[in-house]
């Protein structure tokens, strides 16, 4: 498994997915993982790796400094990858691989592999040479870049309270600039991701939308899962706390999840507040500074990164992900159907998810509507309550990991025994 990021501590999506990706794959036979390491290198590592049997070797890259605009700008202008691909510094993962593939020093052949997952896309663009050409690859799309960009432009530019004119015209100026490169690189995403697709075994996403838009003819379904917590709080009849309490879960550093809050707090949640004047949202995710502004909007707790969602996850009444752009399975919608919780989201934030509206979940676009349905889950016990059985049983069925990783070991298997034919 070659990873663009480190998968553990599995503290946000990304690692989530990535923990249950090697889990699955060591279900099917032994796993060596490459991955870069992007934490900074202050940070302590002292790292504990789960126990995964099968899991035989761990090799962490430290990720080196992004290269500046004057470094990456010129390949970009001639037509290069999308500029994600160019910004980072793929070169020490690069060695990190090569160094794996190449012969002993007494000339005898590396070690053989059966299969090559790579995480994503950023992961296979620099690495793909470096690995033998005979080996079975699969690689991971988990969302497709080009409709996360194409999706982020209709968003607007985002002001905070009481952002002067002079803030306004510099934060539309580089809402503009970035979305012109987004214009660009959505186009490079198709592209490349077709690219892909063309020389790998196979191209794994989320959901069936996804396979649809992709317009691939080698695409499987791993979806995104959960696991069931330990304490089921399956009673939703009551409020679980003094107040009625939202709970939104996401990096913030990541601009769908940033702007999502900024949206529920600036056009959504006073319209809560009107009709439900103690109601509280809890913001949980890394990045608060990217949204710092919220903290001080009347119900706000801008609460940041916890080591354990557990607590936060007990004294919630309603889940909300007003998420407008990205692509992709969102797993914050599966977490609150693995916890019993109601949910509250947009179409967007359940893409590719079996949710239904009225059944799974209350799902609505526009602020007053969103407001609302936040009203109506607080308020109304029965509502609640039928929500958070649907959801579920729904997870127990499609979205619990267990489940997804063995779906990822089959085709890991099958993958690899193709070759062998």
């Amino acid at each position: 498994m070659l990873a663009a990021h480190y998968p553990w501590p599995a503290a946000d999506g990304i690692r989530q997915r990535l923990d249950h990706v090697v889990r699955g794959l060591a279900a099917a036979g032994d796993v060596e993982l490459i991955a870069l390491d992007r934490r900074p290198v202050e940070q302590p590592r002292g790292d504990v790796l789960p126990e995964i049997p099968g899991l035989v070797d761990v090799v962490a890259v430290p990720a080196r400094p992004d290269l500046s605009l004057r470094e990456w700008l010129p390949d970009w202008v001639r037509g290069g990858p999308p500029r994600r691909l160019l910004v980072a510094d793929w070169s020490a993962l690069a060695a990190a691989v090569a160094e794996r593939f190449a012969p002993a020093a007494d000339g005898s052949p590396a070690e053989p592999v059966d299969l090559i997952w790579y995480s994503h896309v950023d992961s296979w663009w620099p690495l793909h040479d470096s690995v033998p050409a005979d080996v079975a690859s699969i690689v991971d799309y988990y969302d497709l870049i080009n409709l996360a960009l194409r999706l982020r432009r209709t968003t607007p530019p985002r002001f905070a309270p009481g952002s002067g004119v002079s803030d306004k015209v510099r934060t539309t100026g580089r809402w503009g600039v970035s979305r012109g490169f987004d214009l660009v690189d959505e186009r490079r995403w198709d592209r490349f991701q077709r690219e892909c697709a063309s020389q790998v075994d196979e191209v794994v996403v989320c959901s069936e939308l996804d396979r649809s838009r992709s317009g691939l003819a080698n695409v499987s379904i791993i979806g995104n899962g959960s696991s069931a917590p330990d304490v089921v709080h399956a009673d939703r009849s009551e409020l679980r706390s003094a107040v009625p309490t939202f709970l939104f879960v996401g990096a913030l550093d990541y601009e769908p999840n940033s702007e999502a809050v900024e949206w529920f707090v600036r056009d959504v949640f006073p319209v809560v507040r009107e009709q439900v004047p103690d109601a509280r949202l809890r913001i949980v995710g890394r990045g608060m500074e990217r949204v710092a502004w919220v903290a001080g909007q009347p119900g706000v707790d801008l609460i940041g990164g916890v080591p354990e969602m557990g607590d936060e996850l007990d004294r919630a009444d309603a889940s909300i992900v007003p998420i407008r752009a990205g692509a992709g399975t969102r797993l914050k919608v599966v977490e609150a159907l693995a916890n019993h919780l109601p949910l509250v989201t947009t179409p967007v934030g359940c893409e590719g998810i079996s949710v239904t509206a009225g059944v799974d979940a209350l799902i609505e676009a526009d602020p007053r509507s969103f407001a609302d349905a936040c009203v109506r889950i607080v308020t109304d016990s029965a509502l609640r309550q039928r929500l958070a059985d649907a959801g579920a049983e729904l997870f127990a069925s499609r979205y619990d990991w267990r489940i997804i990783e063995r779906q990822l070991a089959e085709l890991a298997t099958e993958v690899a025994a193709r070759r062998t034919r």
